[in-house]
């Protein structure tokens, strides 16, 4: 098949979603109440853990999104022979889809994918690193995730260079994020952020982790957040991460590197209910009555609820407000069944 059809068909099957019917809606339903999120850094499309992504995003309903620093124009191709830009296209779309299964946003810098490099000194010097770092505080600020997690230490046992280099530059965006004086000329546009804690992915023999229950079975779509991942894992198609899924115990641990301590959960003392939000709580009230009587053999009855919460948006100024709405639009497509095609 040439280049061009297969990028092709590849985008075709990029929009299709895991999750359909009732239980996208009740999904999109329950997700409405939550406002917490979360941003996971690392260097390639295909760096992170993504069974915590899954969890994240499914399990937690919250705003999940995975900043991968490079574009993938130097990764390997084991199913055809684009190379360079049309690799660096048919990696993102391979990304793009993958997040779809659960929901969740793909996010790059500018930097380029070269190849292998063994250190983040040979890494940072191929890449502009203040470019990139400015890339990353203006994901941060405009993001304003609660949490971010790196999904490498910046350290030698990370083995590939650029697996280094994220996580270094990750560190210095989370401080950078929270600081006026840097990169000031971002501030007519966004403010600076400070994320309530900074995390990467550690072992379980780590003093001071937390477990995530990534191998939980979720009742409403019929699979573990382990499996999803395999799904999801599985579009990487050109770098050949197809494999089956089955139901396992499993966990994903993460480890504190800056900010609040936190026991036993990455999102504990932060408030992820609408009770952040000045004029939330009547949102909120409303939003919970329609999950709980949400019946999926007559999902337009929802309707009228999901429209009353959409006038009291309207006039809430939070950015959260502005964030739920779009979401609120999608729950109510989905209740009202509409959907388009376009051939």
């Amino acid at each position: 098949m040439p280049s061009a059809m297969r990028l092709a068909a590849l985008l075709l099957l990029s929009t299709r979603l895991f999750a359909q019917g009732a239980a996208e809606t009740q999904s999109a339903l329950d997700r409405l109440n939550v406002l917490g999120s979360v941003l996971i850094i690392g260097a390639h499309e295909d760096d992170d853990d993504t069974a915590s992504v899954a969890y994240f995003a499914l399990g937690r309903h919250y705003r999940t999104a995975y900043l991968s620093i490079a574009h993938g124009c130097g990764a390997q191709n084991l199913i055809g022979d684009e190379q360079g830009n049309l690799m660096g296209v048919l990696l993102q779309q391979e990304a793009l889809a993958a997040r779809r299964v659960y929901g969740a946003e793909q996010l790059f810098t500018r930097a380029i994918d070269f190849g292998f490099t063994k250190t983040a000194e040979e890494a940072l010097a191929k890449w502009p690193r203040e470019k990139i770092l400015s890339d990353i505080v203006w994901i941060i600020r405009r993001f304003q995730p609660d949490v971010v997690i790196l999904c490498w230490s910046g350290t030698p046992r990370d083995g590939h260079g650029a697996h280094q280099a994220s996580a270094i530059l990750g560190r210095e965006a989370y401080a950078a994020a929270a600081d006026p004086k840097q990169f000031s000329e971002q501030l007519q546009y966004v403010r600076p952020w400070k994320a309530h804690r900074l995390m990467r992915r550690a072992a379980a023999s780590e003093h001071g982790s937390l477990t995530l229950p990534t191998g939980s079975y979720n009742p409403l779509f019929g699979k573990s957040y382990s499996e999803l991942a395999t799904i999801s894992r599985s579009f990487f198609r050109s770098q050949a991460m197809g494999y089956l899924a089955s139901p396992q115990e499993r966990f994903s641990v993460l480890s504190l590197v800056d900010g609040e301590p936190a026991g036993k959960d990455p999102f504990e003392g932060i408030v992820t209910t609408w009770a952040r939000v000045e004029g939330g709580p009547a949102v909120g009230r409303i939003l919970a009555e329609a999950a709980l009587h949400f019946d999926p053999k007559h999902p337009d009855k929802t309707v009228p609820a999901l429209l009353q919460v959409r006038s009291l948006l309207r006039e809430l100024k939070d950015p959260w407000a502005q964030r739920k709405l779009a979401e609120l639009d999608r729950a109510i497509r989905l209740c009202c069944g509409l959907w388009l095609d376009a051939r």
